[in-house]
């Protein structure tokens, strides 16, 4: 024969050892072993959300990360362009001359 676990199964397995070990009271082992369940419920029902929070700030992190990675770049050559200017402009202003009557 085959058991198959499962929380049912787990609150009788509970239920009948607690009465071979002769406790009075089964009602109370049924309401904290439901308050067990309702907890874990509770505890897996975070623990979802709590994932789905991270897999969403970690897309939004690689994102970002790209973006940044893409901006740096950009400013590099942007930097680049600025030294080309700036070299190109000293050689213009000492090829030329002023005009006499300045």
């Amino acid at each position: 024969m085959r058991i198959i676990y499962s929380s049912v199964n787990h609150h009788y397995m509970v239920c009948w050892l607690l009465f071979l070990l002769n406790w009075s009271d089964l009602s109370k082992v049924v309401r904290v072993t439901d308050s067990l369940q309702s907890r874990l419920d509770r505890l897996e029902m975070l623990y979802s959300e709590l994932d789905h929070t991270i897999q969403v700030l970690n897309n939004t992190i690689s994102l970002q990360d790209r973006e940044i990675t893409r901006l740096n770049l950009n400013l590099e050559q942007f930097r680049l362009q600025i030294k080309s200017l700036q070299e190109h402009s000293t050689e213009i202003e000492s090829t030329f001359e002023q005009p006499p009557h300045y």
